[in-house]
């Protein structure tokens, strides 16, 4: 046994060291010095922890097996985290991960829960690791990570960092949600055969299915409360030409699935839009409308949504933002004056990126180059006496 813990403290001292020294490579940056450093301190603990197994085992005492095995296992497990998941952001770093890296940065500095911690970058879909534990991994698309367009769908990722730093009062509140749809869901008059208990177990699933549905939802509501009009906007461009699965789900898929239907999904978000008193509500509605009835589909979810729900649905969601307490757009950040760098927060330049996208899109390129450019430059004032205006 002793050769064997031998072997894989030593394999595991010659992967730390490796990946110690390829992070170690990685151009210093403002944005990802924070990330960097934890990665780094993690790796140099790892080390130390490894060196001491090796010390231990020079002992040669068999009491002391048991407890060596166990702190190997616990060793090699999370340097297969840092391995696979934290690396990443820091092996694959380009100079443009910048403007992703900063506005990640400004969500975590708006709430007290996430400000300070590290985030990095990955390619891949819009997705997150949200695990408090360790610094947050944000994975956006190569190619939408260097334009501002797309940028607000972080927002959505970001709320499911606030739910797991609100998990127990936003659960609490998810499973109130539960009970009240199970309540509508409970039929009229009790049967006691097969087809009463075969409802029965689709009701449960439902219920089931409404806990991941709600997060998701609740997500929605974090991004749409942040960027208001550019997250709205965003999220419906990015999916609507996402094909059929976007519209319509058969009802095995829907069942325990992560997410709702792509199209129910932009129902709330318009019901929420309009209840905001924004323009934007009809827009979405009937642009998705459009692309359903050019394809055939009519809306049916098999009873995993009902009009009767939303009322709870709704509810539910203000709930739950008032506990979170994201930040909340204001009118300046929807305002049609030019975005400023020493005044503007980054919201408004999100909005304002996609007022110019929809309104004059023939100079949005040239827009967008020099916007991110003086972005990038700021520190959230102008960095000289001049005044840069787009």
């Amino acid at each position: 046994m002793q050769d064997i813990l031998r072997q894989s403290n030593l394999d595991l001292l010659r992967e730390i060291t490796q990946l110690s020294s390829v992070s170690a490579t990685i151009p210093a940056t403002a944005e990802l010095s924070a990330y960097q450093h934890w990665v780094t301190e993690a790796c140099s603990s790892l080390r130390q922890r490894a060196l001491q197994n090796l010390r231990d085992l020079e002992l040669s005492r068999d009491d002391i097996l048991d407890d060596i095995l166990s702190e190997t296992q616990v060793l090699t497990a999370f340097f297969r985290l840092c391995n696979q998941r934290l690396a990443a952001p820091l092996l694959r770093y380009r100079p443009s991960d910048r403007l992703c890296l900063r506005i990640v940065a400004w969500l975590h500095d708006h709430h007290t829960e996430t400000k300070g911690i590290p985030a990095g970058l990955s390619d891949g879909e819009f997705g997150v690791w949200p695990e408090l534990r360790i610094p947050i991994v944000y994975f956006m698309p190569s190619s939408r990570q260097r334009g501002l367009l797309y940028m607000p769908l972080f927002f959505h990722e970001f709320g499911h960092l606030l739910y797991n730093s609100h998990k127990k009062e936003l659960d609490e509140l998810v499973s109130d949600l539960q009970k009240e749809l199970a309540d509508w869901l409970e039929p009229i008059t009790q049967r006691n055969d097969l087809y009463a208990h075969q409802d029965a177990g689709t009701r449960n699933i439902i219920v089931e299915t409404w806990y991941e549905w709600a997060q998701e939802l609740f997500c929605d509501a974090v991004g749409l409360t942040i960027g208001g009009p550019c997250f709205a906007n965003a999220f419906s461009m990015y999916l609507r030409m996402g094909g059929r699965d976007r519209f319509h789900q058969p009802r095995e898929r829907l069942a325990f699935s992560e997410h709702p239907v792509a199209w129910l999904r932009i129902r709330l978000i318009a019901e929420r839009v309009r209840q905001m008193g924004l323009a934007e509500a009809d827009k979405l509605e009937t642009e998705w409308n459009r692309i359903a009835a050019t394809m055939g589909i009519t809306e049916e979810y098999f009873g995993f949504y009902d009009d009767r729900f939303l009322p709870s649905i709704r509810q539910t969601i203000d709930d739950m933002l008032t506990e979170a307490s994201p930040y909340h757009f204001s009118a300046m950040d929807m305002s049609p004056s030019a975005w400023n760098p020493e005044s503007s927060s980054l919201v408004h330049l999100l909005n304002r990126a996609w007022s110019i996208f929809l309104n004059d899109p023939a100079s949005y390129d040239s827009w967008e180059e020099q916007a991110i450019s003086t972005f990038l430059a700021s520190t959230g004032a102008a960095n000289d006496e001049r005044t840069q205006t787009y």
